[in-house]
C-alpha cells in the first residue's frame, strides 16, 4: 500500500505547480489571519485577496493539467492496426 508521503511526491512530479499554489494559498491565509489578529485590517483584506487569487491559480492550473493529462496519449493503451476486438 502507498503511503501519503510517496504517493504526495509522486503526484507533486506529475503536477509540480499545484502544491506550490497550495503553499502560497496557506501562507496567504496564515498572513492574513495574523495580521487580523494583530489589528492591520487593511492588509488582512488584501491578504485574504491575495488567497483567493491563490486559490484560483491553483485550480486554474490543476485544471490545465488534468485537461493535459488526458490528451496525451498513452502508448501502452494503443492496439496495433488491425488489432480490434471481436464485438
Amino acid at each position: 500500500m502507498e503511503g501519503f508521503l510517496t504517493k504526495f511526491m509522486r503526484k507533486a512530479e506529475r503536477d509540480p505547480l499545484v502544491p506550490v499554489g497550495c503553499g502560497a494559498t496557506l501562507a496567504c491565509l496564515l498572513a492574513g489571519l495574523y495580521t487580523f489578529h494583530t489589528g492591520q485590517a487593511a492588509l488582512s483584506q488584501k491578504m485574504m485577496r491575495a488567497r483567493v487569487v491563490a486559490q484560483g491559480a491553483t485550480i486554474v492550473v490543476l485544471a490545465v493539467g488534468t485537461f493535459g493529462m488526458s490528451m496525451a496519449k498513452d502508448p501502452a493503451n494503443e492496439r496495433p492496426k488491425g488489432m480490434h476486438p471481436i464485438e
